[in-house]
């Protein structure tokens, strides 16, 4: 991560430390009980003398448990704590002498009188003082339920995105800073981006910014999504002065819990599985874990010996792991804080750790160029490789098991399981610092030196778009819109005007196209009346044609039939050749008559023809 890269000349200021922000009810004693502060030395430790001393004394102390003293009261015993100042609730002590709880307390006893019962109730609820010179301290409560299902499978439902989130940044710099914290969340297409004093959230599908988270605590150098992908855990603050670890609800961009209250900044932190621990860590060298139950430090690990770097837990959340810039690696059970691995390798600083999804694998990167694989069965090394020249500054283990790291040489590179590159993204314009993989591990989101931040495709390396760590303000956008709205708008007056010249244009040669048109059709029309004429004059022409064809098929048939009686005539004639003399005469007076009688008949049908015409 980039802490390791530009890491501050940061002086060990002695500050006073602020006082945890707290809720204190007034006590509410009962009436035989005096006004003032309810308290242990006062008011409590008289009643526990009295029922409770002869088991849970420091000689004795059953389960584990002295309430002799103040300090041991709130030490608890075998089982935790037993007092929450402020939330008599959670707090097992009270459970069982009220007898809510089993065992009942004290045993053998009648129930506490209600006075008593009200005295130990007030001193809970008014802060748990020691006396009258204590301030109520109540332990901090989560926002929201913070609760989650153990694992790395994907919750129930769709995965949480941003939801009506303000776009205004708390901090606009026309250049960005250095690049302190990349994160993706594990379900949703959401990247997170640090900045000055905010956090930008982007679209990994789209490239669109979707919110600013405010960070007023200063600048966050550890982002991380919660296994879930319902929260987001931001680690930072100013060097040298103050350091804390602020979880967001991702869907509504509230801060849900705060924990830390560092004399210097957070370099590295983290959640949980089931979001009940935060680890964190820096130059202080201690890897504190707090309770998300209500706020409470429950380990302190102190084996680091130069700045903590790094840490993580695992997907299981059965161990973390912590790493420093001396190159010093340990695995720790994240129940307990027992050392379950040390990790001696690195020659430099360790820049960042990564678990594999099955928890068995853990990946470190370091300034000496390498990044290496560990199993955690005897916590040996089973791979290395060079990766960075210069140093590898920050490297994430994608669900399929994929590798994505950064490095000073400026590039971005993707490796298989193995370590041979899968893909090598096009250089930074300085030292390349964060890396994340987006949910669906085919983009990558990382970041440089100079502020600036690619969205890159892994398939083929192409840049897709740039997620600014200093979005532009609202009132920057609205400029450009308006800007572009008016250069839009005077595009439109522009169109308009040249639709309204090609329309005249237009109907002008619709003009000239009509009256074309029309006279095409007019003449059409005269073509058509003449084309017309001419069949129906064809038609009678055809029609006479058939009646002459008719006539003179009869005529024909006629004379055929003629000559056939003229022919047997002669025949006759020829047989009777004896009597031709005397029937010459005769028969050429019979001509003659049928002859005449023939002409008059033909004049009679030629004139009837004639008629007919």
């Amino acid at each position: 991560m980039t802490r390791r890269i530009f890491e501050p000349l940061f002086a060990l200021v002695a500050v006073l430390m602020l006082a945890d922000r707290a809720l204190a009810e007034d006590a509410k004693p009962a009436a035989a009980l005096p006004a003032a502060k309810i308290t242990y030395d006062e008011h409590v430790r008289p009643i526990f003398r009295e029922h409770c001393f002869s088991c849970h004394n420091p000689d004795t102390k059953k389960s584990d448990l002295s309430l002799a003293t103040f300090a041991s009261v709130m030490q608890g015993g075998s089982t935790g704590a037993v007092i929450m100042a402020g939330d008599t609730g959670s707090s097992r002590l009270w459970g069982l002498v009220s007898n809510a709880e089993e065992p009942k307390m004290p045993p053998n006893q009648d129930k506490l009188p209600a006075a008593k019962l009200e005295a130990i109730r007030a001193w809970i609820e008014g802060g748990a003082l020691e006396n009258n010179g204590s301030v109520a301290k109540v332990k901090k409560s989560a926002a929201m339920e913070l609760t989650a299902t153990v694992g790395s499978a994907k919750p129930a439902g769709p995965p949480p995105m941003p939801e009506g989130l303000s776009r205004q940044p708390a901090v606009y710099t026309p250049r960005a800073g250095a690049v302190t914290a990349l994160a993706g969340s594990p379900w949703a297409p959401l990247v997170a981006v640090a900045g000055q004093k905010q956090i930008a959230l982007y679209n990994s599908d789209t490239a669109k910014l979707l919110g600013v988270l405010p960070f007023p605590e200063g600048i966050p150098h550890v982002l991380k999504f919660s296994r879930s992908g319902s929260l987001l855990l931001a680690g930072g603050g100013q060097g040298a002065k103050a350091g804390t670890v602020i979880v967001f609800d991702v869907k509504t961009g509230k801060r849900v819990f705060e924990v830390g209250d560092e004399l210097d900044i957070v370099l590295a932190a983290d959640i949980n599985e089931d979001h009940t621990r935060i680890a964190l860590g820096g130059p202080g060298r201690v890897v504190r874990v707090f309770s998300t139950a209500d706020g409470s430090l429950v380990q302190e690990i102190r084996k680091h010996t130069e700045w903590i770097y790094a840490l993580e837990f695992s997907p299981d959340g059965v161990l973390l792991a912590t790493a420093d810039r001396a190159g010093g690696m340990f695995v720790w059970e994240a129940e307990t804080a027992r050392e379950y691995q040390n990790l001696a390798g690195h020659k430099g600083a360790i820049t960042d750790v990564s678990w594999r999804i099955d928890s068995n694998i853990l990946a470190s990167s370091s300034e000496d160029g390498t990044i290496k694989l560990w199993e955690m069965e005897n916590g040996k090394e089973v791979k290395s490789w060079a990766a960075h020249g210069g140093g590898a500054s920050s490297l994430e283990f994608a669900r399929d098991g994929k590798l994505v790291s950064a490095g000073r040489d400026r590039l971005t590179k993707v490796w298989d399981g193995n370590g041979a590159v899968v893909r090598e993204l096009a250089a930074f314009g300085d030292i390349a610092t964060e890396v994340a993989f987006t949910h669906d591990g085919a983009r990558v989101v990382a970041g440089d030196w100079l502020g600036d931040v690619r969205l890159s495709e892994v398939a083929d390396g192409k840049q897709i778009a740039q997620l600014p760590p200093n979005p532009p303000t609202l009132e920057m956008i609205v400029q450009a819109r308006t800007a572009a709205a008016a250069a839009a708008a005077a595009q439109a007056q522009k169109t308009a005007a040249d639709l309204a010249a090609a329309e005249t244009v237009l109907a002008e040669k619709a003009k000239s196209s009509k009256a074309t048109a029309d006279a095409a059709a007019a003449q059409a029309q005269k073509a058509a009346a003449e084309l017309a004429a001419a069949e129906a004059a064809l038609a009678e022409k055809i029609k006479a044609n058939k009646a002459a064809a008719d006539a003179a098929a009869a005529q024909a048939q006629k004379a055929a039939a003629d000559i056939a009686a003229a022919q047997a005539a002669l025949a006759e004639k020829a047989k009777n050749n004896k009597a031709a003399a005397e029937a010459a005469a005769a028969a050429q007076a019979e001509l003659q008559n049928v002859l005449a009688e023939k002409a008059a008949f033909e004049q009679a049908q030629s004139m009837q023809a004639s008629t007919a015409k």
